[in-house]
C-alpha cells in the first residue's frame, strides 16, 4: 500500500471521528424555539445546546410562566388579568403573564412557518384535518409511538372535566445524549418514551416565580400556576421515584434528572386526544 493511500485511509479515520455518531440529536427549527421557553440551565436546553452546537439561549432566566388566556410574546412577565376565571385564575387578581398551553404550541408553529393553529377542540374534531392525523398513533405507547412521531408534533386532549390542552413532541431522551450509562436506573427502561414540552401546570414555577416577586416587592403579583417544562409520556405513574413540591394542589409524579424534576404525563384518565402533524410539513 502507497504512502498516499495510507495518508487518505489516517484521513478518512479523522473524519469518521468527527461526525457525530448517529444517536446525537440532529438540529430542529423547532426545538430552536420551544426549548429557549425553558428556564436557564435546563437539562433539555443543555444537552441540546451539547449535541447540535445550536447555541439557543433561554429568553427568561426562571422559563416561560404559564398564564390563563396567555398568547402574546411581549407580554410574558408583565402583570395581567385573566380575561375569566379559572380553577387558580381570578379576574380581580392579578399574575405574572405568560402563555397558556395554546399560545405556547401557536407560537411555536407560527415561528416555524404555519398559520396559527385551531382551538383544541378543533384539532379534536374527527371531521377535520383528517389527512394531518398521524396513523397508528392512537393505539402506540412508549418506543413505538416515539418511532411513529416527528418532532413538532402536537398532542391535543381533552380532560374528563371538559378543559382542553395542547403539548408537542420534543423527542426522546436517547435523542438528547442520554445512555444506559449516564440516566438514573430507574429511567433507563423509558430511554426512547416520548417527551413532550408545554406550558402546564408546575409546582416549582410556582415556587421560583413566588421567590422572585418577593425580592422584588412586588407582592400583589401572584406567581404562576406553572410554565414551559419537559415531561415524559407512557410511564406509568407508580415507577416515579419522587414528587414535585407540594404548592397550590400541584404535586405530580416525577423522577430525578440532573436535579430537574422530569414530570410523567398520564393519558389514561383523558376523555380522549389525538396527535396532530400539520400538511405539508417538512422533513427534519
Amino acid at each position: 500500500m502507497s504512502r498516499k493511500m495510507i495518508l487518505f485511509i489516517l484521513l478518512l479515520l479523522v473524519l469518521c471521528l468527527a461526525i457525530p455518531p448517529a444517536s446525537c440529536a440532529d438540529r430542529s427549527r423547532y426545538l430552536d424555539v420551544a426549548l429557549s421557553f425553558l428556564e436557564e440551565g435546563n437539562p433539555f436546553l443543555l444537552r441540546y445546546n451539547e449535541q447540535t452546537g445550536a447555541g439557543i439561549q433561554a429568553r427568561f432566566e426562571l422559563g416561560c410562566p404559564y398564564f390563563w388566556g396567555g398568547r402574546q410574546l411581549s407580554a410574558i412577565l408583565r402583570p395581567a388579568s385573566p380575561g375569566s376565571s379559572s380553577d387558580y385564575y381570578k379576574t380581580d387578581r392579578k399574575y405574572l403573564c405568560g402563555f397558556d398551553c395554546v399560545g405556547f404550541t401557536r407560537y411555536i408553529n407560527l415561528k416555524t412557518g404555519y398559520a396559527e393553529h385551531p382551538p383544541v377542540s378543533g384539532m379534536l374534531n374527527r371531521s377535520l384535518y383528517t389527512e394531518c392525523i398521524i396513523r397508528g398513533a392512537a393505539k402506540a405507547h412508549g418506543d413505538e409511538l416515539a418511532s411513529l412521531l416527528r418532532i413538532g408534533d402536537i398532542l391535543a386532549i381533552q380532560h374528563p372535566s371538559g378543559g382542553f390542552h395542547s403539548a408537542m413532541y420534543c423527542g426522546t431522551l436517547s435523542y438528547y445524549g442520554y445512555t444506559e450509562t449516564t440516566l438514573p436506573e430507574e429511567l433507563i427502561p423509558y430511554i426512547n418514551y416520548p417527551l413532550l414540552i408545554h406550558c402546564t401546570g408546575s409546582s416549582d414555577y410556582h415556587l421560583r416565580y413566588k421567590a422572585w416577586l418577593e425580592a422584588r416587592g412586588m407582592d400583589d403579583i401572584e406567581p404562576p400556576y406553572g410554565g414551559a417544562i419537559v415531561t415524559i409520556l407512557d410511564v406509568p405513574p407508580e415507577a416515579a421515584t419522587a414528587s414535585t413540591p407540594e404548592a397550590i394542589g400541584l404535586s405530580a409524579p416525577c423522577f430525578d434528572l440532573e436535579g430537574y424534576h422530569l414530570q410523567i404525563t398520564d393519558l389514561a384518565q383523558e376523555k380522549q386526544y389525538r396527535w396532530i402533524r400539520w400538511r405539508g410539513k417538512p422533513e427534519e
